[in-house]
């Protein structure tokens, strides 16, 4: 892993995830630049009603991961819903438009929703998840392919509420019953801040476990 902001300071040190215990389906790729196209592939190859977990090493991959995805999503006619923790609104649409999306066009016709993780997850826990229903229904009334949706999970880490993060994740089914492809994103240097029985439970709570190492 290669030292890169994180919140805007330098994130160094990162531990390793164990994860050989888990019998799960897991995508984990060593050399970075094949690495993070292997892992766009994995998570576009996601089928809708699929719940998902990625674990990213550092905010130059994730940026990649998220404006490539968010690309190829929008050209299958999905409705893209992106939630930051740790990039500003700006940094995100910069990152879309050097993949040549048309971000105000786009966010203007309802297909682009980016909004604030601290805020979505930490005044209502299920807002995002009641949003993305909102936003299934509506992409099935406009003849949307679905809903792919990627969340950065930090805003649990900066506001101290790791136990509601982990009540969160387990009442997520593995697959849910919604034209949704969603994937909650963990930066690994908040993964590695969980206890090993907080890890498993997330490990063991999503139907694919998507790394970058």
């Amino acid at each position: 892993m290669t030292n890169d902001e994180y919140k805007d300071n330098d994130k160094t040190g990162a531990a390793s995830v164990d994860t050989h215990a888990i019998r799960q389906k897991q995508v984990n790729s060593k050399d970075n630049t094949g690495g993070i196209s292997s892992v766009i592939d994995h998570i576009r190859r996601s089928g809708f009603q699929e719940h998902n977990l990625l674990i990213y090493p550092d905010l130059l991959s994730f940026r990649q991961i998220y404006s490539e995805c968010t690309k190829e999503a929008l050209d299958n006619n999905e409705v893209v819903f992106l939630a930051t923790t740790y990039d500003s609104f700006d940094r995100i649409e910069d990152a879309l438009r050097s993949k040549r999306i048309s971000v105000d066009d786009e966010k203007k016709n309802g297909n682009l929703i980016i909004v604030d993780a601290l805020r979505t997850y930490q005044i209502d826990t299920y807002g995002a998840m009641n949003f993305a229903k909102d936003l299934v229904m509506r992409a099935a009334r406009d003849g949307k392919e679905g809903v792919f949706n990627l969340s950065d999970m930090g805003s649990f880490f900066l506001s101290e509420r790791l136990g509601k993060l982990i009540g969160y994740e387990q009442t997520m089914p593995k697959k849910m019953d919604l034209k949704l492809k969603a994937t909650c994103s963990y930066h690994i240097d908040d993964f590695a801040r969980l206890a090993e029985e907080q890890q498993r439970a997330l490990l063991l709570g999503h139907n694919t476990v998507i790394g970058v190492e």
